[in-house]
């Protein structure tokens, strides 16, 4: 039994497993982006005791535990001091831009619920957008905290800017991340991990979505029921980058795993 922390930008996840099969899954809603002032955090302490209260829930199945750093601690000028600060003596490390689109990739060709041969990844977080097949990868600076002041008059533009970057990879379109599991939660009217997972979504569904949330605020995004609390902040964003890639690749099948998966899988089965 294994349990992996994933710490991202937006959100911090805890996941235990024994082989393939899932003990325990916590996520919790941190943006850590909001404990940096330019490209340097000023506070760890908040982070850590989120972080901490995890670390005890995922104790109860296992003391096997790591914890692995995503993008906003590749970018930050002191993100590897934050990092170590916050995971203390848990093992780990922060993984490299490559590692993480490597593992992406592999927790969704490992999936033995969506069994795809030949996936494209889209694995969409805070700070950028991995776009990864078996033999190749891109990382491109479309986070969803760095698309910002998404309105209905720049939403178009925003859009047809990042389509132009999109690389002309083949595949079967895969999202993950939880601006996509938000977008196929919508069809359940409620946040729901497990029955998105295999899911398709399409640009009909990601414009009705923009239509009721464009003109509201963060807080009333938040107080939808498919939201997850505190994903209202970075929604609209989330739906540009979507919607660049529905028009590019066209319909996106729905992973609800991630890179944590693969680790995991691969460290229990040492």
């Amino acid at each position: 039994m294994v349990g992996i922390f994933d710490l991202g930008s937006n959100s911090f996840i805890a996941l235990v497993v024994d082989g393939k099969d899932e003990i325990h899954e916590e996520v919790k809603v941190t943006s850590a982006f909001s404990y940096m002032k330019g490209n340097k955090f000023f506070s760890c302490e908040t982070l850590r005791r989120d972080f901490l209260k995890m670390k005890s829930n995922a104790m109860k199945f296992t003391t096997n535990l790591y914890a692995f750093g995503t993008a906003v601690f590749r970018e930050a000028r002191n993100g590897e001091w934050c990092f170590n600060r916050i995971k203390g003596s848990t093992q780990g490390r922060i993984l490299s831009a490559k590692e993480e689109a490597r593992y992406s990739y592999l927790s969704v060709l490992w999936d033995d619920d969506i069994k795809i041969a030949d996936p494209l990844v889209f694995d969409l977080g805070g700070g950028s957008l991995e776009i990864i097949r078996e033999d190749k990868w891109i990382s491109l600076p479309f986070g969803t905290k760095k698309v910002m002041n998404v309105t209905k008059d720049n939403f178009r533009k925003l859009v047809d800017e990042i389509e132009k970057k999109l690389p002309d990879f083949s595949g079967k379109p895969v999202g993950i991340g939880g601006t996509f599991v938000t977008i196929a939660s919508y069809r359940h009217k409620r946040w729901d991990l497990k029955r998105v997972h295999g899911s398709l979504i399409d640009l009909s569904l990601v414009n009705e979505i923009f239509s009721l949330i464009i003109d509201m605020t963060p807080d009333e995004v938040d107080s939808l029921p498919f939201v997850p609390k505190g994903r209202g902040k970075t929604l609209k964003s989330g739906l540009v980058v979507v919607t660049s890639i529905l028009e590019k690749f066209g319909p996106v099948l729905i992973s609800r795993r991630g890179y944590r998966y693969a680790i995991a899988w691969e460290i229990d089965s040492d």
